[in-house]
């Protein structure tokens, strides 16, 4: 009979050693896809960040406006509207305006890759087929 007690203390330790592993593993899984959403999430988040109209927003809107032609600030410098500008230049000529500067517009080459120039640009491209 003592050793059918000790079995039955051991079947109990063993049980509730093999819920208290299985609620570990749970907790770890649940918290392992917890972060692989939030760093998921991050990575989508920082590609948006760097869509060519993002980059636009964040670096030419003080002047040109959201929509391209040109904020009040912008216009009493004399910036173009883009809607027409970018419609008698080149991809490339846009893109060394942007990274160089011209007239009363600063360069962004130390602040901006050619990478996010070219985004910057096909994102200006669109406003020559906006009317």
């Amino acid at each position: 009979m003592g050793q059918t007690i000790a079995a039955s203390k051991s079947n109990a330790v063993a049980g509730a050693t093999f819920r208290r592993v299985i609620r570990m593993g749970i907790v770890t899984v649940s918290a392992s896809a917890m972060m692989f959403l939030a760093v998921a999430g991050s990575a989508s988040t920082a590609k948006a960040a760097d869509t060519g109209e993002s980059l636009f927003k964040a670096n030419c809107v003080v002047c040109h406006g959201d929509d391209g032609r040109g904020s009040a600030v912008g216009k009493s410098l004399g910036v173009p509207d883009l809607h027409v500008k970018v419609t008698t230049m080149t991809d490339e000529q846009i893109a060394t305006q942007i990274e160089n500067g011209k007239g009363n517009m600063p360069p962004f080459k130390s602040s901006l890759d050619h990478e996010k120039v070219e985004k910057i640009v096909a994102f200006v491209r669109t406003f020559g087929k906006k009317k």
